[in-house]
């Protein structure tokens, strides 16, 4: 029977798509929602303009929208708001199918026919998912490659602290100067950079800026290093939007003075260790299961071909050592480092070998990646601590 006939006297609108397509992409928008909000905030805003599909879902501070091509391009335009999960549940079961969907406007519902079925379940009106800040026309416009752009947010992210105390140093803070454009984020005892400075950044002075965690987290899921293209960065007093030819994530961003990161890092370390970064790494978590677990130190021991690895639990009589071969340019020396820091860097670090810059107990010691882009600078500073 006609669909007017069978589902009442609204206009009925119809649209084809793949249902893996549709799937993935719910999925990734879907990443966005969580925590306390509005109910509407668990369903995503589906609009159909010509041959696109847009679907955007929120949580009240982050918004995040994904482009989609259709299959069929004919009919008219709609939108509405379903709830993710009742309809990802259903894509998952109906793998690499055409799916036609229809909407009638007089009774909201939306019907899915696949090659042996259908499903139908009520939506709601698009008017009703909340509206897009207004984010103005002034405010500062800089593109970068998206490759770049997810290294300086994977480079720096994992440094960022959970401590409420400083708020504006739970996020990543982005420093763009016409020379340069850096990434940097520290909780006190660890601090990471990316710059890059070979960038056309088309900026005539600096712009300081401070990301929320979550977010960064948010974009690092759903771009990749491997993506081709640019990355637009749009910033405003208060929001921040990010554009690829594919999506669009707006967010809020963090308020307050971020510290000056530039006058913690030391200029005159003058022992230098090089070291292969897997092999360093390894040694480092598997000393770390012996380590005390309030403060996870691995005491280090330097001399010009080794590094002595060593941890002790003495509440549980347990140690551990290992040596790892390196190449050192003093004597000897001997610090303490936490496990889960080095952990954290060596494992993001973005290359086969990497050096170890120290100077005293007083001043952090600079991991770099040996290598690497041109114009691209990595930089890790971590607290050492003299063990006797």
């Amino acid at each position: 029977r006609d669909a007017q006939e069978s589902r009442g006297l609204g206009d009925v609108y119809k649209r084809q798509i793949l249902s893996d397509l549709l799937r993935d992409h719910l999925q990734l928008v879907a990443k966005v929602i969580g925590g306390k909000g509005l109910a509407i905030m668990e369903f995503a805003l589906v609009e159909v303009k010509g041959e696109k599909m847009s679907l955007t879902a929120t949580d009240g501070e982050t918004r995040i929208c994904s482009h989609v091509d259709l299959s069929s391009k004919e009919g008219e335009d709609m939108s509405f708001c379903v709830r993710v999960r009742q309809l990802v549940e259903p894509l998952r079961e109906i793998p690499n199918q055409m799916i036609q969907f229809e909407l009638n406007t007089e009774d909201y519902e939306l019907h899915g026919k696949y090659n042996n079925g259908f499903f139908s379940f009520p939506v709601i009106k698009g008017e009703d998912f909340p509206e897009v800040q207004s984010l103005g026309d002034e405010g500062l416009k800089v593109k970068m490659p998206i490759a770049n752009f997810y290294e300086g947010l994977d480079n720096t992210v994992y440094a960022t602290t959970v401590d409420d105390v400083r708020p504006i140093m739970t996020g990543v803070h982005v420093d763009i100067r016409p020379e340069h454009i850096t990434f940097v984020a520290t909780n006190g005892f660890l601090l990471s950079y990316y710059r890059h400075s070979m960038l056309e950044l088309n900026v005539n002075e600096q712009h300081r800026y401070t990301l929320h965690k979550k977010p960064v987290q948010l974009l690092l899921q759903v771009l990749s290093k491997s993506d081709n293209g640019d990355i637009e960065l749009e910033f405003h007093p208060n929001f921040a939007l990010f554009k690829t030819e594919t999506l669009e994530l707006q967010c809020r961003l963090l308020e307050g003075k971020y510290p000056n990161y530039e006058t913690v890092i030391p200029k005159d370390n003058d022992k230098l260790l090089e070291a292969d970064r897997l092999q360093l790494l390894a040694a480092t978590r598997r000393v770390a299961v012996f380590a005390n677990k309030a403060m996870g130190l691995i005491n280090f021991d330097f001399s010009p071909s080794e590094l002595v690895l060593k941890a002790t639990d003495q509440d549980f009589s347990t140690k551990a050592e290992e040596a790892v071969p390196v190449s050192f340019s003093a004597p000897e020396a001997r610090f303490s480092f936490r496990a889960e820091h080095l952990i954290q860097l060596l494992t993001v670090m973005p290359s086969e070998t990497i050096s170890m810059r120290i100077g005293d107990a007083s001043r952090a010691a600079l991991v770099t990646p040996i290598g690497g882009e041109a114009g691209v600078e990595i930089v890790v500073a971590v607290m050492p601590l003299v063990y006797g």
